[in-house]
């Protein structure tokens, strides 16, 4: 009798093992760093990660919730000692500072880029490079408690200033609060979609200092817009001056004690939770009757020149330009696709901005694509709150501040 042998066994077991040995070897660990993804803001990033992760069995991704004011703070050091995050979300600001620092990859021109809208491909397409693949445009208007508004007999959000008067008038006759416009951001919003409206091509001069706000009429007017909406009691400046935009403010209108604030499509969701509060987010008031649907280009994928796995980080940016892939952040977002071909993932309840877009009444906000400089935005937001405390200023004033902080850039 032939005797029985093993070997045959064990070593089909041994090539198996090398086998397995070998495709753990393949998979490759990329950290990607965002200010999305936490029980705040989750922006669809955890359903997204899990589903790249099963389209890329090879790839898998450590996460790095990174608020956007300590992105400022914690990846500087990491990006100048060669242990940055493979894949980092960023806005326009930090690509500009990242990028001339050479510590960003340039990303290929493939068909997404050729996708993009005009605007938004003049905007990061505009030197010889791409460094961001970008994710959204997210609206900036007016949220209107339309409930408020039929009870005192007004059946339309306004979108001109003059039927915004009209609306304060008749909110302040029924003992309703009519508008939230404190100072900082939401002053801002109104009075940069209402300088700009009549001619939105010449932010680029305003914030080149080739074109000065102390000479422009436009703004001159939008400052007196708000003193006129104040005299009309939409609200009364001094008390709303000081009030929190980001936390106070947003309370006050969800608990229905105020009809109208200007803020981000970002709180539609938020709001969308109150059981009762019927709003609708509509373009801000301006001088035409379409008003001014204010786009903010909101962030995009990066990736770090450093990178020891460039083409997992290629993989996973490129994700992300698929629509349906790029929907899920987009409802969760509240925003607007950048691709010109791309779908939205606003609610019914923004019909109202989309209409201003849909009539061409658009303008993308002057600091999220760096057509003005940063430090104006910090002297807008404190001079609106300034402006308020003292309404009766001369407009000026105010704007030659303006001109100061671009000079000195």
């Amino acid at each position: 009798m032939m005797k029985r042998t093993t070997t045959p066994v064990i070593a089909s077991i041994g090539t198996l093992s090398l086998l397995a040995a070998a495709s753990v070897a393949q998979a490759v660990t990329i950290e990607v760093s965002a200010w999305k993804g936490n029980d705040a803001e989750p922006a669809g990033m955890p359903e997204l990660i899990e589903r790249f992760e099963a389209a890329h069995p090879d790839i898998d991704v450590e996460f790095s919730y990174i608020s956007r004011t300590d992105t400022d703070i914690v990846l500087p050091p990491r990006l100048q000692s060669g242990d940055a995050p493979d894949v980092m979300m960023a806005d326009m600001p930090l690509v500009k500072v990242w990028s001339d620092a050479g510590l960003l990859a340039p990303l290929d021109k493939g068909t997404w880029f050729e996708r993009l809208s005009p605007a938004v491909s003049a905007t990061v397409g505009s030197g010889d490079e791409v460094y961001v693949m970008p994710l959204e445009v997210i609206g900036m208007g007016n949220y209107v408690n339309m409930g408020l508004l039929r009870a005192a007999g007004i059946e339309e959000p306004p979108t001109t200033v003059d039927a915004l008067v009209e609306a304060c008038e008749a909110l302040d006759a029924a003992g309703t609060s009519p508008m939230l416009l404190t100072g900082g951001f939401p002053a801002a919003l109104f009075v940069t979609a209402n300088g700009l409206e009549p001619d939105p091509s010449v932010a680029a001069a305003l914030g080149a200092g080739e074109s000065t706000f102390e000479d422009s009429e436009a703004f001159a007017a939008a400052l007196g817009k708000v003193r006129r909406l104040a005299e009309a009691k939409c609200f009364d400046p001094k008390q709303v001056a000081g009030v929190d935009p980001w936390s106070t403010a947003l309370a006050e209108f969800k608990a229905g004690n105020f009809a109208m604030i200007p803020q981000g499509a970002w709180n539609i969701l938020d709001f969308g939770k109150v059981d009762g509060l019927d709003f609708v987010f509509a373009p801000i008031p301006a001088s035409a009757d379409s008003g001014v649907a204010l786009d903010l280009f909101g962030f995009g994928w990066t990736i770090s020149s450093q990178s020891e796995e460039p083409e997992a980080a290629k993989a996973f940016v490129d994700f992300f330009t698929g629509d349906a892939n790029l929907q899920t952040l987009l409802e969760a977002e509240s925003a607007y696709s950048p691709f010109a071909d791309g779908s939205s993932g606003m609610a019914e309840l923004a019909a109202p901005y989309d209409a201003a877009r849909a009539a061409g009444a658009s303008i993308l906000f002057p600091f999220s694509v760096l057509q003005w400089p940063k430090e104006l935005e910090a002297e807008l937001f404190d001079s609106m709150t300034g402006y308020l405390l003292d309404i009766e200023q001369d407009p000026e004033d105010v704007l030659v501040r303006w001109d100061e902080i671009v000079e000195d850039q």
